[in-house]
């Protein structure tokens, strides 16, 4: 059986986790960023979006019952000749300290690259480089992150997904800032006469090393 922490570690590895919990570290700040209201007392919200020639903006102001309010400013610009799409997110929390993050994910001949920088209000920064390669002659996906959080600890996935004749593999190796490291191997194959799926999962774990 497949542990769920593990997906749900897998999941937030996938995405800037350690910068946008360190982004969003006031409750207010939070609430622009995930669209909540805040879990006390009554809070207003204010929202404008708009097309630009190139792309888009967006605008969230959080008010809450003591008048204190949060935004966020989002802008997305896409250069289709280029590839490329850059967003930029200011963060700005009620007692007026910003986060930033920058995104800009660029086209490849056989593929993606993303890469992500979050600043924090004390000026330490997080990161996420993330590479996709598609081999649609072989049938694979291979898809490697980096992620370094704003004290320096990286953390590495290579997930890795192989077309098979009847179904597909799938291969997630994770090492994590302090050593330790995971491996899940998944293999579903699919019966199209009787329309039966089986799925088998297997989980490995090591610790990390002593110090």
């Amino acid at each position: 059986m497949v542990s769920r922490g593990f997906i749900g570690r897998t999941a937030l590895m996938s995405g800037l986790a350690i910068a946008m919990a360190a982004m969003l570290a006031t409750a207010p700040a939070a609430a622009a960023e995930r669209g909540a209201h805040a879990p006390r007392g009554d809070t207003t919200r204010h929202t404008e979006r708009a097309r630009t020639e190139n792309g888009r903006t967006r605008h969230d102001e959080v008010t809450g019952s003591q008048g204190r309010s949060a935004t966020r400013d989002a802008t997305v610009v896409n250069d289709h000749e280029a590839g490329t799409r850059t967003r930029d997110v200011v963060a700005t929390g009620p007692n007026g300290r910003q986060a930033t993050r920058h995104d800009v994910a660029q086209r490849t001949g056989n593929g993606h690259t993303r890469d992500s920088t979050v600043t924090l209000p004390d000026g330490r920064t997080a990161t996420r480089d993330a590479t996709v390669v598609n081999d649609r002659d072989a049938g694979t996906r291979t898809h490697d992150v980096v992620t370094t959080g704003p004290n320096g600890g990286t953390r590495t996935v290579n997930d890795q997904v192989q077309r098979t004749e009847d179904g597909f593999t799938r291969s997630t190796s994770v090492t994590n800032p302090n050593g330790s490291s995971a491996m899940r191997d998944v293999t579903t194959t699919r019966d199209p006469a009787t329309g039966t799926v089986v799925k088998d999962v297997n989980v490995d774990r090591t610790p990390a090393p002593r110090p």
